[in-house]
């Protein structure tokens, strides 16, 4: 149970650490709620010691810290998920991709480290902010791409 609190600590704190923060798939934050009350529910209703309903709260508790919506941007590396205490470093960034995608209206960025393609994430600030911020931040001679659509 302190292990819990401790992470949900670290959430909030790494929550308000995140200068830019990635768009969250809204499917996925509309299910895990209803599935949250479902469970909570059937524990209250079947449960009967108070044993069985603290540890279907930490259960319960556990599950839901995967909705929280860590990923981002810190001052100094990108946060690719709410469990991530280290991240990536902008140290270690080879190069930056960044994608504007009008008919969402958010920009789509995607990072190489050491040669490998890291995970897309989605953001919903204007291309040029995003623009300042990494050339401020990475490290001198990282290039940043900016792709652009075509109109066909």
């Amino acid at each position: 149970m302190l292990l819990l609190q401790l992470s949900y600590t670290f959430f909030v704190f790494s929550k308000k650490e995140l200068v830019f923060t990635a768009k969250h798939q809204s499917l996925f934050s509309l299910i895990f709620p209803i599935l949250f009350g479902i469970f909570a529910g059937t524990l209250f209703i079947t449960t009967g010691t108070l044993d069985e309903i603290i540890r279907g709260t930490a259960v319960g508790l556990a599950i839901i810290s995967y909705a929280i919506n860590g990923r981002g941007i810190t001052d100094d590396r990108f946060v690719i998920h709410p469990l991530d205490n280290r991240g990536i470093k902008f140290d270690e960034v080879d190069r930056v991709v960044l994608f504007r995608d009008k008919k969402k209206n958010e920009v789509k960025m995607n990072f190489f480290k050491f040669g490998l393609r890291g995970p897309l994430m989605k953001f919903s600030v204007p291309m040029d902010e995003l623009v300042k911020f990494l050339s401020k931040h990475l490290k001198e001679g990282t290039p940043i791409d900016v792709v652009t659509e075509t109109n066909e």
